[in-house]
């Protein structure tokens, strides 16, 4: 992983470090959480630049790598609850994201973006 990652960044090598300080830090966890915050991530990447670490994050959740996987929460009855990905694709496409219960759409400013271990992670967590 750590060759794909440095051959795909070798022009932009802060991206790079951040990608790696990320991939390292989760992969040698002995277990994963279920979710992580963009500002968990970002404590990791040891980067302060948020388009540096925003770009990072959605390198390692691309399909590519599988190393993280975007989600999105929402607050419901003080519960956290993760939206379907079908939703997850209309958020990333500037669509509304409908709430599954009542079909109306949420408020942006309700919805929480958050990362969960990709199959690359789960994989060497069940190992």
């Amino acid at each position: 992983m750590d060759g794909v990652i440095r051959e795909d960044w070798a022009a932009e090598p802060s991206v790079m470090r951040a990608c790696l300080h990320v991939w390292h830090a989760l992969s040698n966890r002995a277990h994963q959480l279920d979710h992580y915050s963009y500002a968990e991530l970002a404590q990791l990447a040891d980067a302060s630049d948020e388009s540096l670490v925003s770009k990072a994050l959605l390198y390692l959740a691309n399909p590519k790598l599988k190393v993280l996987k975007t989600c999105l929460m929402y607050e419901f009855d003080g519960q956290l609850i993760e939206l379907p990905d079908d939703e997850v694709t209309h958020y990333s496409n500037g669509e509304a994201v409908i709430h599954p219960q009542f079909g109306e759409p949420i408020p942006k400013s309700e919805i929480f973006l958050c990362f969960t271990p990709g199959a690359r992670l789960q994989s060497k967590d069940a190992a």
